[in-house]
């Protein structure tokens, strides 16, 4: 048994990237012991200053898809420079859809088309660990219907997800929490060696940004009036936890203005983590470091991100807050605050069972 694992995002600066994947390859070790675990790194893609290009080879891998047409999708892919032999050393397909099942995603169309030609070829291929939103576009739904119907395993990692997979005519589909639940829970003694480390302060607010925001002044000032609110608020000073390209920017354009202390790549997630459970409270929108914090039971205020992931993990975790906009009032997030902070939230364990993802074939 030869697994292949993509979406590989064990080298992103990604924090979330870093710990879904290390939590998917240490399920998948347990329930397959004897199995050859491989992180697949994609081929480059071409195209990347002629998008037109890209944009045309995508649709003809969606209408290869649709009409079943093995000779088109194999010639649409190789366009795409993936060869129809990328699987030939695999017998079993894990796809860690983190990121890429949505609407804005960049990658959604050749990553079908890839699932669609393994299935083809006669692997076993499992989808995990994702959020499904697709913003109602009916091709893509049709699209993915049509794929994860031929899969021979679909799990999504919140009900929202789940729900619209049902809608959209995903006939077999399980709800598995976030591979990041799936991970050995640190203990005390290890989350205060790790945090000591980076000489924080002993109480602190942890922040992050958003895959809502981007590097341009709208956000730049958003971000601005909630860290000035916040600090209004709370008198903690602040720890910007930043591990993407524009919450690292956002950071370090705000970082004099509010005394800021900057987390930031090559701290890896694992750190991160220790630093999240040792906070006072963590506010912002990145999905993964609000779960880091739900696991450790660090109270959080969600914000907003670019699809309806955050909103699912609080309807997961039954968390009393939902996520709120990035133009908030200074009632509304005063009022947050207030309603998780200190010590007001319940927090129920989730836990993932056997991840036997390819039985009974396997």
């Amino acid at each position: 048994m030869r697994i292949a694992y993509f979406i590989n995002t064990f080298n992103s600066i990604n924090w979330g990237g870093q710990a879904t994947s290390t939590g998917i390859q240490y399920m998948l070790e347990r329930a397959y012991p004897h199995a050859k675990f491989v992180p697949m790194d994609m081929p480059s893609l071409p195209f990347r200053k002629l998008k037109l290009f890209r944009k045309y080879y995508e649709y003809r891998i969606v209408k290869a898809v649709l009409e079943d047409d093995h000779s088109g999708l194999v010639h649409a892919l190789k366009k795409m420079n993936i060869p129809e032999d990328i699987f030939k050393d695999y017998t079993h397909i894990c796809f860690n859809g983190e990121g890429a099942v949505h609407y804005r995603s960049g990658h959604i169309r050749l990553f079908m088309g890839l699932l669609y030609l393994a299935k083809l070829q006669g692997k076993t291929v499992a989808s995990v660990n994702q959020t499904v939103d697709l913003d109602r576009d009916r091709t893509l739904e049709q699209l993915l219907s049509k794929v994860y119907n031929r899969l021979d395993f679909v799990s999504v990692r919140e009900p929202l997800s789940y729900a619209y997979l049902q809608e959209i005519g995903v006939k077999e589909v399980q709800l598995i929490p976030d591979a990041v639940y799936g991970l050995p829970k640190m203990h005390t003694e290890e989350i205060e060696s790790r945090v000591a480390a980076y000489d924080l302060p002993e109480h602190y607010i942890a922040f992050t940004g958003s895959s809502a925001l981007k590097r341009n002044k709208t956000s730049l000032e958003q971000v601005r009036h909630i860290l000035s609110m916040i600090q209004g608020t709370v008198q903690l000073p602040i720890v910007f936890m930043a591990n993407a390209k524009t919450d690292i920017w956002l950071a370090h354009q705000l970082k004099d203005a509010f005394d800021l202390m900057i987390i930031e790549p090559p701290v890896k997630y694992i750190d991160a983590m220790a630093m999240i459970a040792q906070a006072d409270i963590l506010i912002g929108g990145r999905q993964h470091p609000n779960i880091f914090a739900y696991i450790y039971e660090t109270p959080y205020v969600p914000f907003e991100g670019n699809t309806f992931k955050n909103e699912g993990v609080a309807l997961l975790q039954n968390y009393p807050l939902k996520p709120l906009p990035w133009d908030v009032s200074l009632t509304d997030l005063q009022s947050a605050i207030d309603h998780v902070y200190p010590g007001k939230v319940s927090f129920k364990q989730i836990r993932i069972g056997a991840f036997n993802i390819f039985d009974p074939v396997a």
